[in-house]
């Protein structure tokens, strides 16, 4: 679940994530909050409270876009994130550009180093995931598995791939 540079600013925002996800009943494992660098550029006390609060309670977060802009390796440090997805400019030009492959693969290894996963967005070949595995990616996402979605075709989708029970 993506989260806006202004909802990281709330100082309520962990509370009432806690309130919806007990009102409907869901494992916080299950959700996964992004936020990007910019996220967490502004009013960043406000922010690492409401991630160790929500941390506590089962969420985890992911740091997204990173590489992009003015990419700070500091944001990996200090912010308690599990999981890193490299911005989808870079994966494309990874597939073109032999300095982009190299910086691919340091952050690969650096996250993985740090105990974190790594994120791939952006891929939409067959031969796009079959690399992104080579390159011992975590995870990966990308209109190669699906475009975007309305939350009845996404449902659906899930249940097809047998990921979702009815």
């Amino acid at each position: 679940m993506n989260l806006s540079v202004v909802q990281c600013e709330k100082t309520d925002l962990s509370e009432r994530l806690i309130s919806i996800i007990e009102k409907y009943k869901i494992d916080p494992g299950l959700i996964n909050l992004e936020i990007t660098e910019t996220a967490s550029i502004s009013a960043r006390r406000t922010l690492l409270e409401n991630m160790k609060k929500l941390i506590e309670y089962g969420f985890s977060f992911s740091l997204d876009d990173f590489g992009k802009g003015e990419s700070n390796l500091m944001y990996v440090v200090e912010m308690p994130v599990s999981i890193v997805k490299l911005d989808y400019d870079m994966f494309k030009a990874f597939f073109n550009s032999p300095k982009a492959r190299q910086v691919v693969r340091a952050v690969v290894s650096m996250a993985h180093g740090m105990e974190l996963k790594v994120v791939a967005e952006g891929i939409e070949t067959q031969q796009e995931v079959e690399d992104m595995y080579k390159e011992n990616l975590d995870y990966i996402q990308g209109f190669y598995y699906s475009k975007p979605l309305p939350v009845n075709e996404f449902l659906k989708f899930l249940q097809d791939k047998a990921v979702l029970r009815a």
